[in-house]
């Protein structure tokens, strides 16, 4: 190790030694740390020679079936992450754990997802920050809140307000299963079309069928500068949840995007774009909140 010691006339370096453990040593500490080796009751990607992927779970005690044969969890269970396994038929399998954009199209779900390529621009565009104070309307199975309580770290919060008991259930066990404990997440069974309870928030998203009516409730929980981010399946929610946002004075600095995803297929002398490719999934769209005072939600009877 070299350490400069800087004066006030000259600069003089100085030489400091230090006993280095073996090179073994090294990587005996490095694979046994809990993130490097796998543990039981994660879930971890099978991916084949042809690149398919399956996601399991390592339950102690458990088989694990695969399209080329089956193997043991206790085969899994503390190898290092990257290691390479065999079926029973002596299929090869690299076994890593998921990123979050190989977890979602794999994600148990009876609700639709919004993709990774979607979620990548609501987390950049949205600005959502470490500490953040967010809310999101509409669960889903939970894909976006894994992103949110990533992106917002121990520090930050987020409710999220699902009117469906069923997307509660499913949501809250993918958040435990792929996330862990959440301490600062809250999940409501609600209707944000009657109203959000929260106040002064940083970040607001939503995906719901008509979300130009959460429009007024998200003036009133937003802050002035706050960040509201909408995602919509079709062209016609867009154009009456902009219209809305254009009529208001509590929104400003409107942009609507859609993202298109085309992977590329590089291998030997072939390099050329992928003969299928994620297009259209969701369009986004993202307004800031002025500090105009909101008018009151309109009435509405229960």
């Amino acid at each position: 190790m070299l350490s400069t010691v800087k004066g006030s006339c000259r600069s003089r370096t100085s030489v400091v030694r230090f006993a280095s453990p073996p090179l073994s040593n090294l990587i005996t500490i490095f694979i046994m740390t809990d993130r490097a080796t796998l543990q039981a009751g994660e879930s971890v990607l099978f991916i084949d020679t042809k690149e398919r992927e399956y996601l399991r779970a390592l339950k102690a005690g458990g088989r694990i079936a695969l399209h080329g044969g089956t193997l043991q969890s206790e085969q899994v269970i503390g190898l290092p992450e990257g290691s390479r396994v065999r079926t029973s038929t002596n299929m090869p399998y690299w076994v890593l754990r998921p990123t979050y954009a190989h977890l979602i199209p794999n994600l148990p779900r009876r609700a639709q997802v919004i993709y990774p390529k979607d979620t990548a621009i609501m987390l950049l565009w949205g600005d959502i920050f470490p500490g953040a104070s967010v809310v999101e309307i509409g669960a889903g199975p939970g894909a976006l809140s894994i992103a949110l309580l990533r992106a917002i770290g121990p520090t930050g919060t987020l409710v999220t307000i699902e009117n469906r008991e069923d997307h509660c259930a499913m949501a809250r066990e993918n958040v435990a299963r792929f996330f862990g404990e959440a301490p600062n997440w809250t999940l409501q069974l609600g209707d944000a079309y009657v109203g959000i309870a929260a106040q002064e928030v940083d970040r607001l998203l939503i995906d719901v069928p008509e979300p130009w009516r959460v429009l007024p409730h998200a003036a009133q929980a937003l802050r002035p500068g706050g960040v509201f981010v909408g995602y919509s399946p079709t062209v016609i929610q867009v154009k009456s949840l902009v219209d809305e946002l254009r009529a208001s004075p509590s929104f400003t600095a409107i942009e609507i995007i859609e993202t298109l995803l085309r992977p590329w297929h590089v291998k030997d002398l072939s390099a050329r774009p992928e003969h299928r490719m994620v297009a259209h999934t969701g369009f986004l769209v993202f307004a800031r909140r002025t500090a105009e005072t909101p008018q009151p939600p309109p009435f509405q009877p229960a």
